[in-house]
Protein backbone atom coordinates (compact mmCIF):
# COMPACT_ATOMS: atom_id res chain seq x y z
CA UNK A 1 0.00 0.00 0.00
CA UNK A 2 1.18 3.00 -1.31
CA UNK A 3 0.99 6.65 0.71
CA UNK A 4 -0.14 9.78 -1.49
CA UNK A 5 2.35 12.46 -2.03
CA UNK A 6 0.93 15.57 -0.51
CA UNK A 7 2.09 18.84 -1.89
CA UNK A 8 3.22 21.36 0.27
CA UNK A 9 3.42 24.86 -0.77
CA UNK A 10 6.08 27.19 1.09
CA UNK A 11 6.16 30.69 0.74
CA UNK A 12 8.60 33.00 1.44
CA UNK A 13 7.34 37.04 1.66
CA UNK A 14 8.46 40.07 2.01
CA UNK A 15 7.71 41.84 5.95
CA UNK A 16 8.79 44.19 8.47
CA UNK A 17 10.23 41.82 11.33
CA UNK A 18 10.79 43.01 14.89
CA UNK A 19 14.12 42.28 16.71
CA UNK A 20 13.79 43.45 20.39
CA UNK A 21 12.10 47.32 19.64
CA UNK A 22 13.27 47.58 16.38
CA UNK A 23 11.58 47.36 12.86
CA UNK A 24 13.54 45.58 10.28
CA UNK A 25 13.32 44.98 6.64
CA UNK A 26 12.96 41.06 6.14
CA UNK A 27 10.80 37.92 5.71
CA UNK A 28 8.44 35.70 6.95
CA UNK A 29 8.47 31.59 5.94
CA UNK A 30 5.05 29.78 5.82
CA UNK A 31 4.00 26.33 4.90
CA UNK A 32 0.62 26.84 4.07
CA UNK A 33 -0.69 29.02 6.61
CA UNK A 34 1.81 28.16 9.58
CA UNK A 35 4.08 30.57 10.16
CA UNK A 36 7.01 28.65 10.81
CA UNK A 37 10.13 31.47 10.69
CA UNK A 38 11.24 34.95 9.67
CA UNK A 39 14.98 36.48 9.02
CA UNK A 40 15.59 39.74 8.83
CA UNK A 41 18.55 41.57 7.09
CA UNK A 42 20.87 42.64 9.27
CA UNK A 43 24.49 44.33 8.39
CA UNK A 44 24.44 42.70 5.22
CA UNK A 45 23.61 39.11 6.90
CA UNK A 46 20.82 37.00 7.34
CA UNK A 47 19.04 36.56 11.12
CA UNK A 48 16.69 33.82 11.84
CA UNK A 49 14.34 35.34 14.44
CA UNK A 50 13.43 33.67 17.69
CA UNK A 51 10.80 34.94 20.22
CA UNK A 52 11.80 38.61 18.72
CA UNK A 53 15.75 38.15 19.30
CA UNK A 54 18.60 36.91 16.80
CA UNK A 55 19.31 33.17 16.93
CA UNK A 56 22.10 32.97 14.45
CA UNK A 57 23.60 34.76 11.16
CA UNK A 58 23.79 33.19 7.58
CA UNK A 59 25.55 34.86 4.58
CA UNK A 60 23.12 33.72 2.30
CA UNK A 61 18.99 33.82 2.58
CA UNK A 62 19.01 30.46 0.78
CA UNK A 63 20.77 29.35 3.80
CA UNK A 64 18.70 30.37 6.12
CA UNK A 65 15.29 29.52 4.60
CA UNK A 66 17.23 25.49 4.28
CA UNK A 67 17.62 25.87 8.19
CA UNK A 68 14.12 26.76 9.49
CA UNK A 69 12.84 24.43 7.13
CA UNK A 70 14.99 21.48 8.19
CA UNK A 71 14.37 22.69 12.15
CA UNK A 72 10.17 22.56 11.43
CA UNK A 73 10.44 19.47 9.71
CA UNK A 74 12.91 18.00 13.12
CA UNK A 75 10.38 19.23 15.05
CA UNK A 76 7.26 18.30 13.52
Amino acid sequence: MSKKDKKIEIQLTDAKVTVGKDNYEGYVLTIGKKVIGEIAELDNQFAIIKNGNVDIFYKKLEKAVEILIENYNLTK
